[in-house]
């Protein structure tokens, strides 16, 4: 995980957002603890996003773009979009 997180330049706090986690329990995974199947499938999830978004975004950006309200989700920061389990209209925007 740390890899990714470092990849494209989000804090613990904000990663953890996306994996809807607590920064502590993403603390303790990156140290090595094996993560819930539930988190494991969210990674998973969050990893392809990254990845598809690499494809028309600078890794270096997608950080910052993930915090940056976007009008194409009325306004709404993409990571809030995540949040809200509504990733399909991110799949949408890079597709």
């Amino acid at each position: 995980m740390l890899s990714i997180r470092a990849r494209v330049g989000l804090s613990r706090e904000v990663f953890a957002r996306l994996l809807s986690i607590s920064p502590r329990v993403l603390a303790t995974i990156e140290t090595g603890e094996e993560p819930s199947e539930p988190v494991r499938r969210r990674l998973t999830e969050v990893r392809r996003v990254i990845d598809a978004l690499s494809g028309v975004i600078q890794d270096e950006a997608i950080g910052k773009w993930l915090l940056t309200p976007n009008d194409a989700f009325d306004g709404l920061k993409p990571l809030e979009v995540i949040e809200r389990g509504e990733v399909d209209r991110i799949w949408r925007m890079v597709y």
